[in-house]
């Protein structure tokens, strides 16, 4: 693996500064090159912001909780003390870029930039990120005179041009937000069909990874925790309303496996399916 790195300090040192503005910590840049792969998990995370942008290929983050396929143009941010997981796979062909930073003002600067909360982000493929990436190691791998301050200028100069490339891509929102509306016409009309989310991306022309973010950013929840909603909520129509027994409205709305189908219902009402049934029944 190919690690090129500057540090702060002589070593990756979990360091907060909270006395200036903004502060990098260490910047650096991964590519596998015999390694089938390398992965770091940090089930505290870290004290510190960490930006990790997909410069090539692919890898894979955990992201609340989900594990996702992130392509190349796309930033992670993990905020201080968030649980952090990735891997990279040489298959994928990943080259990866990462920075540390902290500061008394680090978290305001991010909501200015809409980098609020953390999370996944299409900052694009643009030529000038790397050069930037490439002028933070340089200087805190020289410690040149005035190495700090130039490294959290380049750093706020980074960010800055991510979010600006983020906000220029926004003119694709409105399309986007057609397609998903179009998709969740479909997912209603469809949802008993076991049609996956790479399929409905794939209508979208989308990555299966950028699709869930962008549904996830319209409705607020995943696909399939979208399409689970809508079965469960056409489960709750049948069950006290129908001659049909708990297999058969199963299988009605989607699910071949009735003890699956009560176990989903379960996690979503707080109640099994005939003591949801039951219930009503009694009140009734």
């Amino acid at each position: 693996m190919i690690n090129i790195s500057g540090y702060i300090n002589d070593a990756d040192e979990d360091i907060v500064d909270s006395k200036n503005f903004f502060s990098v910590n260490s910047c650096g840049y991964y590519r596998l090159v015999k390694q089938a792969s390398f992965e770091t998990s940090r089930s505290e995370g870290r004290p510190d912001y960490q930006l990790l942008y997909v410069a090539k290929g692919t890898a894979d983050f955990k992201i609340e909780g989900e594990l996702m396929t992130v392509e190349e143009g796309s930033a992670v941010i993990y905020l201080p003390r968030q649980p952090q997981y990735y891997i990279y796979h040489l298959e994928n062909n990943p080259e990866v870029y990462w920075l540390h930073f902290s500061g008394a003002q680090a978290g305001t600067y991010l909501n200015n930039l809409d980098f609020k909360g953390g999370s996944l982000f299409n900052v694009g493929m643009k030529n000038n990120y790397i050069p930037i990436f490439e002028k933070i190691i340089r200087e805190l791998q020289l410690r040149r005179k005035q190495f700090f301050e130039l490294s959290n200028l380049y750093a706020l100069e980074l960010l800055s041009l991510m979010s600006r490339n983020m906000s220029e891509g926004s003119s694709n929102i409105h399309r986007i937000n057609e397609q998903l509306q179009n998709i969740i016409e479909l997912m209603n009309k469809n949802f008993t069909q076991k049609q996956s989310v790479t399929e409905y991306a794939k209508m979208c022309n989308m990555s299966t990874c950028w699709f869930i973010n962008c549904f996830k950013t319209y409705t607020g929840m995943t696909p399939q925790q979208y399409i689970t909603d809508i079965r469960v909520a056409k489960a709750k129509e049948l069950l006290p309303s129908s001659s049909f027994n708990i297999s058969e409205i199963s299988s009605i709305v989607g699910y071949d496996n009735p003890f699956y189908f009560s176990r989903i219902f379960k996690k979503n009402t707080g109640q099994s399916p005939r003591e949801y049934k039951n219930r009503l029944e009694t009140q009734a």
